[in-house]
């Protein structure tokens, strides 16, 4: 926003930047969320049951094995 934008004012940046905020939070989704927007994610973390139906952390693979204890010293 700030390499792409010139703000004539105070007023011209605050609009500018909140109406960059809610298209950040709100409309653009995001990969790292699993193509939901921060405000999607919040509210599938935020479920009454405390489960998240297409959960943001994804399980590790039933082959998975710890890595812990490996390492000798």
């Amino acid at each position: 926003l700030l390499n792409k934008e010139i703000f004539d004012t105070l007023d011209d940046a605050r609009r500018k930047i909140a109406l960059w905020r809610y298209d950040y939070n709100a409309v653009r989704p995001h990969s790292s969320l699993g193509n939901l927007t921060p405000l999607e994610a919040r509210r599938t973390l935020a479920l009454p049951d405390g489960s998240a139906p297409g959960a943001l952390a994804m399980k590790p693979p039933p082959d998975y094995q710890s890595q812990t204890g490996r390492l000798s010293l």
